[in-house]
């Protein structure tokens, strides 16, 4: 009877046994022949875009205009700032003085001078000569301070019959002015009191009197001019009196002299 219950039991255990195997079968079975994943198909291309037009040229690169910027002023209108360097332009563009630049200068004339008055001197020739400086200026034109000296040899008729010869000499300082009149052209003016004195007359005289002159210059080249003007001297003298009876007595004699001249400034 044991023996018989030990056999059953073994054979539900291996009944039991199989149909878990088998069930364990089944179950991988259906696991390996699911189909395997399938990459998704590809995306057919996209169609191309309408044609655009084409995007206008770019314009070509232009270069900025550039006004013309003037020489700048030296301060405002008395040109101080910049000082006395070159002129920014040449002569012809008017006086360095005009454009900032103030300098020396020296002068030589001759002219031919004769004087009117009581009892005047009969014309001869005329010297002269100057040296002073000439001030930063404006477009208004330029003032500069001169010293001077003057000379001429006179003759003065004499009664009865006679002459009475020998020098007149001036030194004097005098206010000047110069202003450009057109392109190398220009003017020039000045006036001052003078110390006037004469040698080897019969009767000499000395005393204080006044200057002026006028006139125009042409500029060769920023350093040497040419000058053609006037000058005037006006002085109270008893040196030359024609009558014996009027020596001692002063009267107001001008004496006045064309002249050309020849100027250098540095």
């Amino acid at each position: 009877m044991q023996a018989h219950l030990g056999t059953a039991t073994t054979i539900l255990l291996t009944a039991g046994l199989l149909a878990g195997c088998a069930t364990a079968g089944r179950t991988f079975a259906s696991g390996s022949s699911s189909a395997p994943d399938t990459p998704p198909a590809a995306s057919p291309p996209a169609a191309p875009d309408a044609a655009e037009p084409p995007a206008p040229a770019a314009a070509p690169a232009t270069k900025p205009s550039v006004l013309p910027v003037e020489a700048p002023p030296y301060a405002g209108s008395s040109y101080a700032d910049v000082g006395c360097g070159p002129a920014p332009c040449a002569p012809i563009c008017g006086l360095p003085c005009e454009n900032g630049c103030g300098g020396w200068h020296v002068r030589a004339g001759v002219g031919y001078a004769f004087s009117l008055g009581e009892d005047p001197a009969d014309p001869c020739v005329y010297f002269g000569a100057d040296i002073g400086y000439t001030f930063c200026g404006t477009k208004c034109g330029c003032w500069g301070i001169d010293a001077f000296y003057r000379t001429q040899s006179a003759q003065f008729d004499r009664d009865p019959g006679g002459e009475d010869g020998g020098d007149f000499h001036f030194v004097g300082v005098k206010l000047t002015y110069e202003r450009t009149i057109q392109g190398r052209w220009y003017g020039w003016a000045g006036a001052g009191p003078e110390y006037f004195w004469t040698s080897d007359y019969l009767d000499d005289d000395s005393g204080i009197g006044g200057f002026a002159e006028v006139g125009i210059g042409y500029m060769l080249s920023r350093s040497v001019r040419l000058r053609a003007g006037v000058e005037v001297h006006l002085m109270n003298t008893d040196v030359g009196r024609q009558s014996v009876a009027d020596d001692g007595e002063s009267r107001w004699l001008w004496l006045v002299a064309p002249v050309v001249g020849l100027e250098l400034t540095f």
